[in-house]
């Protein structure tokens, strides 16, 4: 979990918590119902959409088509306060003192202290926490980021889902060749995944070569979009993930091998090679992982949500259904 936070003009990076937890362990994100019955909300009174706790410290919760969207809470003003609301981040996005913890630490700073009265927004993968100390009382309001509409850029790299549907989901994979987190997602997670994956969804691949750690990422990123242009991105994708002889010595003659093996045209991949012809599909790519603020490999995208844990497969079913049972069906 990448934990930071952005206010006024200031823009302030923490990389207080660095926690591998999946989406499926969050509350908000999550159906409403079992929430509602669980454990952590025993003895707190319940009044349609409004928890109220034993010490007065209450949540109004969002929820649409029986999933929990978001929640709002609210705690007395007192030195105590900041505690509180950490706790109650902790209990309503589901992570615990996973959260909680950092989240008091990060409350605790001076300069944030400052803030509080004007608000400021706290990035906590999948969370955007707004936090405002108001009069008597500090509030923080807790919402699934969503990525705006028209911000991911099309692709062709894409296995289409099995049936064309109205309310399809899209799955967008951002990677890089030389990760070997990544090529841990394209062994292990995507198998699993597509095994299990409904026929509504569209599987995509986004190029985000990290050049700076990785210098042979782009070269094979470049490579798998010659590859792209006879129609052979997918297969010759897999070859590289396979095969990673590619980063000992010159890469070329393993990408042209590659490229016999996956039954490209080679003369035609040869030169696309050579003049760089997937340059413009890799740059592309990299200007949307910086719109986007992707800052790892992998980084995976369930329609307009980023999951926390690319690796989980089971949250990455979960947020599916989220995705199916909030967002709005598009003609």
């Amino acid at each position: 979990m990448v934990f930071n936070a952005t206010f006024n003009i200031l823009k302030v990076t923490s990389l207080v918590a660095a926690l591998c937890v999946g989406a499926a362990g969050a509350q908000v994100g999550q159906p409403l119902a079992p929430f509602l019955k669980s454990p952590a909300l025993a003895g707190v009174k319940q009044s349609a959409s409004i928890l109220t706790f034993a010490d007065g410290s209450s949540a109004v919760l969002q929820s649409k088509g029986g999933y929990l969207t978001g929640a709002k809470i609210v705690v007395a003003n007192s030195d105590k306060a900041a505690a509180r609301a950490a706790e109650l981040t902790g209990v309503l996005s589901g992570f615990g003192t996973g959260l909680a913890e950092p989240m008091l630490g990060f409350l605790k700073r001076e300069d944030v202290v400052k803030q509080l009265p004007t608000g400021l927004t706290i990035g906590a993968d999948p969370f955007s926490l707004t936090v405002k100390s108001e009069a008597r009382l500090l509030t923080v309001d807790i919402q699934m980021v969503r990525v705006a509409d028209g911000t991911f850029a099309a692709t062709k790299n894409a296995l289409p889902a099995k049936k064309n549907v109205k309310g399809g989901v899209v799955l967008r994979v951002y990677s890089d060749f030389q990760c070997p987190y990544c090529r841990q997602f394209e062994s292990e997670t995507l198998p699993a995944l597509l095994r299990s994956l409904p026929d509504d969804v569209r599987v995509e691949f986004h190029q985000f070569p990290l050049e700076s750690i990785h210098p042979v990422a782009r070269p094979a990123a470049e490579a798998s979009e010659c590859a792209a242009q006879q129609g052979k991105f997918w297969a010759y994708k897999d070859a590289l993930f396979r095969d990673q002889s590619w980063l000992a010595g010159n890469p070329a003659p393993v990408f042209i091998a590659l490229a016999g093996a996956t039954g490209l045209k080679a003369d035609a991949f040869k030169t696309c090679l050579a003049e760089r012809g997937g340059k413009a599909a890799v740059d592309a790519g990299l200007a949307e992982a910086d719109r986007l603020g992707i800052n790892g490999t992998p980084s995976v995208f369930v329609g307009p949500y980023k999951a926390a844990d690319p690796y989980n497969t089971a949250g990455l079913l979960s947020l599916m259904k989220y995705v199916r049972a909030v967002e709005p069906v598009k003609p």
